[in-house]
This record gives C-alpha cells, sequence and structure tokens, in this order.
C-alpha cells in the first residue's frame, strides 16, 4: 500500500489509495449534522480546464428533529452515472473516496481512497488530485437528474 503525506504547517494529512478490492452495496454515510465535524456527501468531478477536482454536494442540513438533532439529507447516490467518484466526509480528519461500478446491473461502490489527518489549516477540502490519476476511469461526463 503506498503511502502519500502532504504537509502543511503543523498539519499532517494521511492520503492513500485503497488497494485491497472493497466492494460495498452502499457506502457509509453520515446520519446527523455537527457544526463542528461538518460532515458531507460529494461527487467528485475533474474540471476540464484545470484539471482540479471539483465537488458538488450531495448533502444538506435538514430540520431539527425533537430532540435537537439535525439530520444530514443525502440525495439519491444510486442514480448516479457509473464511475462516479463520491467523496464521503465524516468529520475534519476522516474521509473516503468511492467509485460507483455496476456488478450484474446492481450499483455498489469500490472504496478507491481514503484521508486520515487534517488536510490544510488553510482549506476544509481533502486534496484527492494525486490519487485520482492512479484512479482509472474516474473522469464521468455529467450526473444523471433525479
Amino acid at each position: 500500500m503506498e503511502w502519500m503525506a502532504f504537509q502543511s504547517g503543523a498539519s499532517k494529512s494521511m492520503t492513500e489509495l485503497v488497494c485491497d478490492y472493497i466492494l460495498v452495496r452502499r457506502p457509509s454515510l453520515p446520519r446527523w449534522w455537527d457544526p463542528v465535524a461538518r460532515p458531507h456527501v460529494a461527487v467528485i468531478v475533474e474540471d476540464a480546464i484545470d484539471d482540479s477536482a471539483v465537488r458538488y454536494y450531495l448533502s444538506r442540513t435538514g430540520c431539527p428533529d425533537r430532540n435537537g438533532r439535525v439530520p444530514l439529507e443525502i440525495s439519491d447516490i444510486e442514480s448516479l452515472p457509473e464511475g462516479s467518484l463520491l467523496e464521503v466526509r465524516y468529520n475534519t480528519t476522516k474521509a473516503n473516496l468511492y467509485r460507483l461500478e455496476l456488478m450484474d446491473n446492481v450499483p455498489c461502490w469500490r472504496w478507491v481512497g481514503r484521508c486520515r489527518g487534517l488536510s490544510s489549516f488553510e482549506s476544509e477540502m481533502v486534496d484527492w488530485t494525486h490519487l485520482l490519476d492512479d484512479v482509472e476511469s474516474y473522469r464521468i461526463t455529467g450526473l444523471v437528474p433525479n
């Protein structure tokens, strides 16, 4: 397994490819909004102009329940096209990257990358660009509307 670390000031981020073939029917998704952790679910698409990774957020905060907890509402990830990359961020130090694959016409998610540690003190975004070069077929042409 290849480890890549990026140093930014005192922060250290371990972003790596997941070499083992781990395929799941549905990835673990955060259920509740936390203003400190700020979890989210986003599709990662390559910008055609500068080859940077662009996020399209599929999650938003819902209405608080009677206990005061705020659910994290997530769009249907099953309707995305095959090859879509999904970033699941649980908190400021933990995020996973998944790629959608069809197995016998059933959508499944392959775990292809993970980040453990702070990305940077200047940015809350995980920089997946160095991994995307190694993830085959990560470019997608568009999103399928619901």
